[in-house]
This record gives C-alpha cells, structure tokens and sequence, in this order.
C-alpha cells in the first residue's frame, strides 16, 4: 500500500469511527433534559474526596455512603463498591456468599477488604425472593446504582432523590430526605455516587499523563516501523 494509500485508509476509518461514536454515544438529536444543582450544595457535589474530619480521615463521599446505606439500600444495591438491600445483608448465610463468590472492592489504588464485589447472578440467586417481593410491591425491580451517576450525572440525581415525583410523576419512590438538610444529605449521597464512577483529582491527572504517553507512544514506534520498512524495501531493491 502506498503512503497515500495508508492515509486515506487512516482518515476513512476515523471518520467512520468518529460518526458512530456521535450518532451511538452522544447523539446530537436526542433532546437531553438539563438539571441544575442548588448554589448551596454544589460545592460538595463537586469536592466528595474532601475530608470533614482530619483526624479519622472521612471524606465527603464516606458520610454520603453512610446515608446511602440508611436511607437507600432498603430497595437499592450498589455492588461496585459492596453494598446490597437491607433484607439481604442481614440475612447470616449472606457474609459466607460474600468470602466464597466475591472479590474485595479496589478503587483507585485502594483495597476495601470490608467491601465485596459479587457477581450478579450469584447476587440475583441469593436474593431471588426479596427482589420479586420488590417486583410485586413496586412493579419492578428497583435497580442497582452502581454506574448511575455516569447514565444520569449530578443534576438529574440530585433533584430525583430531591423530589422522585417532579421529576417521575408517578413513580413508587417516596422522597429520601426531609426538613432543613435534606438538600445537604442529598448532595452528599450524589457525591459519594460520583465517587463510585469518578477518579479523584490526583488519579484522573495520572491518567491523563498515562494517556499522552501511551499516544506518544504509538506515534513514535509507527514512525519508527514505517522508517525501518523503508530501509528493508531498499535492501530489497523496491526503492
């Protein structure tokens, strides 16, 4: 193939690429409801690796988790980072499927060894005949929110557990929160969600330098492969 060649095969595929991600992914059609977050509150939506208490270390995001358990994890799981509905971890038998068919929680480059990822189907089996009561009680499944913040983002969460109803009329879901903090102890479970989905600063900067080199990477080794392809084809009496 010649270098023409290579180059229009490079720019085909691109754009080919290019289109399908727009049309799949992001598409430009699709009317996409914006969601604002309260002046007040946005602060902590966007800083949940922030610690409130230097001492033991808690952050932002482990109060947000703390209120996830008690207000949420009645109906919902979130099995990215361990947690199950209320009638499953209190049943006994429930810590030995934890050990014997899941993994402890790695995020981020830290261990959680209290925390364990268990495959879905060997969720789904155990916890069969809590989740067709909730199919019975609420007409489906409530679902696991382990990638939710990625599917919806910060301003449709935060105003759905907010107030279910203005945003899903008629859904079974009742307001998480009530009284004076309740947009606080809002934005902070949407914070620990974002947690879930989101690298912190200092990881998302890593990952960014590993991107960059690992393009750079490819750019120099082709560069470098196409110039020995040269001298081979001249050995060969092709040039």
């Amino acid at each position: 193939m010649t270098p023409w060649g290579v180059i229009k095969t490079i720019i085909f595929g691109g754009s080919t690429l290019v289109f399908f991600f727009i049309l799949w992914f992001y598409n430009p059609f699709k009317h996409v409801e914006h969601y604002e977050v309260d002046e007040e509150v946005k602060e902590i939506i966007e800083n949940p690796w922030k610690k409130v208490d230097e001492k033991s270390g808690k952050t932002i995001a482990d109060e947000g988790r703390e209120l996830f358990i008690q207000r949420c994890a009645g109906c919902h799981s979130l099995r990215y980072d361990g947690i199950y509905v209320a009638p499953v971890q209190a049943d006994p038998r429930w810590k030995k499927v934890e050990q014997a068919a899941g993994r402890p929680v790695y995020r981020f480059g830290v261990l959680y060894k209290d925390r364990f990822f268990v495959p879905r189907d060997v969720y789904e089996a155990f916890a069969h005949e809590v989740l067709e009561s909730f199919k019975s009680s609420f007409g489906q499944v409530p679902p696991d929110l382990s990638t939710i913040y990625l599917a919806r983002g910060e301003g449709y969460l935060y105003r759905f557990i907010l107030n279910p109803n203005e945003i899903l009329p008629g859904t079974s879901m009742p307001p998480v929160f009530a009284g004076p903090s309740a947009k606080e102890e809002t934005a902070k479970v949407v914070a620990y969600l974002k947690s879930v989905n989101t690298p912190p600063p200092q990881e998302q900067t890593k990952r960014a330098i590993m991107g960059v080199a690992v393009i750079l990477y490819f750019v120099i080794f082709g560069a470098l492969f196409w110039r020995y392809r040269e001298v081979v084809l001249r050995r060969l009496g092709y040039h």
